[in-house]
């Protein structure tokens, strides 16, 4: 009996891993500065609530009350120096980097759980599933890795580029010359 009780141990630890990779995913969608990689990593942070409301459902329902003091939702135990620090220094493939080696670092726990086969089937299938589900979520965070703002500044120095020649072109016919901000 106790070892099936130290089954629900290590769920309830992995209840708790899952929780902080959603408080990971969260935090680094609040620091994203593009739409695109915020909507990601919210979606990934919702995702991981879910995987975490799975387990929470099947302790509960096994009146195994689960690990919920570090439940709380991301940005508590961050300082306004950690965010600020984060918003400076906003490297969109270091973040997704952390959070993959999270989700990978969750994938061994899932597996280490689905090595016994004690574990009751229905828990079994919900793990089997998760991993599944990581394993895809990580190929997707793979694919936004890249920098949005490499893009960005290629095209912004393209466009500067193209606005001085048409404006050297107006200057030279006119003599007008616009007054731009310093």
């Amino acid at each position: 009996m106790k070892e099936k009780y130290n089954e629900f141990d290590k769920l309830n630890r992995l209840l708790v891993a899952s929780f902080e990779a959603e408080k990971l995913y969260y935090n680094a969608a609040m620091d994203a500065q593009t739409t695109e990689l915020k909507r990601f990593l919210n979606y990934m942070a919702v995702e991981r609530n879910r995987m975490s409301h799975d387990i929470s459902n099947e302790l509960h329902s096994r009146d195994i009350e689960p690990l919920k003091a570090d439940a709380e939702k991301g940005n508590l135990d961050r300082t306004w120096h950690e965010i600020k620090e984060a918003l400076e220094k906003f490297n969109a493939e270091v973040i997704i980097n952390q959070c993959i080696a999270r989700d990978k670092n969750n994938i061994k726990r899932y597996e280490a759980l689905l090595e016994n086969p004690q574990i009751p089937e229905s828990i079994a299938a919900i793990l089997k599933k998760h991993v599944k589900q990581l394993n895809w979520y990580i190929k997707q965070a793979e694919q936004h890795k890249m920098n949005p703002f490499k893009k960005e500044t290629a095209t912004v120095s393209e466009e500067k580029k193209t606005t001085e020649t048409s404006e050297d072109k107006e200057d030279n016919n006119d003599n007008i010359r616009s007054l731009r901000a310093i």
